[in-house]
């Protein structure tokens, strides 16, 4: 993942993160908006994490 590709992400959290926040304020489900948050989030980090162990399951010379 390049530096463009970072940001972009990040950008896209940020607006998922004020949307729900806006939500929450215009009377929207606290609980339900925040566990949808945190499952994007933990989704995503399991994901990085899985990758990253398969690849050091690797053999070295296909790394």
């Amino acid at each position: 993942m390049d530096a463009e590709e970072r940001r972009q992400r990040a950008a896209e959290q940020e607006k998922r993160a004020d949307d729900m926040l806006w939500s929450i304020h215009s009377g929207g489900d606290m609980f339900a908006e925040t566990l949808a948050l945190a499952n994007e989030f933990t989704d995503r980090h399991t994901a990085r994490f899985g990758s990253w162990l398969r690849g050091l399951r690797r053999p070295p010379e296909t790394r």
